[in-house]
């Protein structure tokens, strides 16, 4: 009679394992590992999020911290940046768990940009992916609500001026904004909780919403199987190739979260990751020369900094720099992720299935259209540090940022051009090739 232990194993390895009629997730690319670092670094998150959580108080009731830190003690103190203290100078390796949960939220977001441009650039996105590629760029929405929410809760200088441009943003939106600002913040921002909402979406709504959202992801990839480069001995039209799940691919990506872990904590030994020493408990009236927002979000910082001042009235409509930089470009840049296959496909007239992944410059299409995104994003992201590089050429900041406004214009339209030209070339150089191919073909038979 076989245990149960026993049929369980055989039916692991039936479906996923190495009896299995097809293999599974394993990537057996560099590039295609993007989304398996991400799993391992969400699960780091998950972990010492989990146990942060045990200390971190929400609350920004004044309280008068007393412990370790000499800086703080004796000192009148929110009571959520109070806790992040009491953790980082009171609970044993409470410092390092902090800096381990910073530097793995950097990886997290780095892998997971990284794993959305690799779908874009290669076209992955085709039928019968694209539902795969819209749930992508709806946890990409969910890891940037994470970061963003974490990022407000230990309530010191940057939290509050991160608060600031997030309650600026909603106020601008046309016609709703009045009512949804305070609504989204808990009342007038400094007041209201929305510290308390922050943390509660950061902890309970966010996580389970990408763990269902990440299931659903792996799911249809396992379901539609992941697209292959084309290869003379494999067929990607009929199967993928990769390592069963069990125990191969469960034992690799084992080894692949054991060496992000020790890239993680290597870092936070040596680098000072989330240190509240010099940023201070968020006060309306003060300000500070290190405030930033994470490096994920430069974007909207660069967007606010280069921006002209606006003020337009247009009926009921207002439109300011704050609605321009904060709310509609980066609007654009998303319905730009989730409306280009669409596009492509009705200007194609694409409806075959696809199993094969293809070259960035492949298709001019896609050629300009990634190149354009990619310039924008990158041109937004280099504008959050105006003053930085003012500092450093020993320019004026105002020349700098008329440099970027003119580059935010200039810069995606070059590389635009420049892709579509260089996607162009690609192609006559593959039509020419297989003409020779062909050409020698028919000399040999004849």
């Amino acid at each position: 009679m076989t245990s149960p232990v026993a049929s369980l194993a055989h039916a692991i390895d039936r479906r996923v394992g190495r009896s299995a009629p097809r293999p599974s997730l394993w990537a057996i690319d560099v590039w295609r590992l993007l989304g398996h670092l991400a799993v391992a670094m969400f699960v780091i998150l998950a972990v010492t999020g989990l146990l942060l959580a045990i200390w971190y108080d929400p609350s920004t009731e004044p309280v008068t911290y007393q412990g370790s830190s000499e800086l703080y003690d004796g000192h009148t103190l929110p009571a959520n940046f109070a806790s992040v203290v009491h953790i980082s100078e009171d609970v044993p390796g409470g410092l390092l768990l902090r800096r381990v949960h910073v530097a793995a939220s950097h990886l997290f977001v780095a892998a997971t940009v990284l794993h959305l441009l690799r779908i874009l650039f290669t076209g992955a996105y085709r039928r019968p992916r694209l539902a795969n590629h819209l749930v992508g760029v709806g946890l990409l929405l969910l890891v940037l609500g994470m970061l963003y929410t974490g990022e407000n809760l230990p309530f010191d200088l940057v939290s509050g001026a991160s608060l600031r441009i997030g309650y600026a943003a909603l106020m601008s939106i046309p016609l709703v904004g009045d009512t949804l600002a305070p609504l989204a913040f808990g009342g007038e921002f400094p007041g209201g909780d929305v510290v308390t909402r922050s943390w509660f979406l950061h902890v309970f709504v966010l996580p389970p919403l990408f763990v269902g959202g990440l299931a659903l992801h792996l799911w249809l990839v396992h379901r539609r199987t992941p697209a292959e480069w084309p290869r003379e001995d494999v067929d990607v039209h009929r199967c993928a190739v990769g390592r069963p799940l069990w125990p191969d691919a469960s034992a690799r990506f084992a080894m692949l979260g054991a060496g992000a872990t020790a890239l993680v904590l290597a870092s936070a030994a040596l680098i000072p990751w989330a240190d509240l020493e010099l940023e201070g408990p968020f006060r309306p009236a003060e300000a500070a020369n290190t405030l930033h927002p994470p490096w994920s979000l430069f974007f909207l910082s660069g967007g606010l900094r280069i921006v002209p001042a606006i003020d337009l009235v247009i009926g009921p409509v207002r439109i300011t720099n704050m609605l321009v930089a904060g709310v509609i470009i980066p609007g654009i840049l998303i319905a730009a992720l989730v409306v280009y296959p669409l596009i492509e496909r009705a200007v194609l007239g694409d409806d075959i299935v696809h199993h094969e992944l293809a070259g960035p410059l492949d298709l001019p299409l896609r050629a300009g259209v990634t190149a354009a995104i990619t310039a924008v994003t990158l041109v937004l992201t280099g504008a959050a540090g105006v003053d930085v590089i003012a500092y450093w050429l020993r320019s004026p900041v105002e020349g700098v940022i008329w440099a970027f406004r003119i580059a935010l214009v200039v810069v995606p339209v070059a590389a635009t051009l420049l892709a579509v030209r260089a996607a162009r070339r690609h192609a006559e150089r593959a039509a020419g090739t297989a003409g020779s191919a062909g050409h020698d073909d028919a000399e040999a038979t004849t």
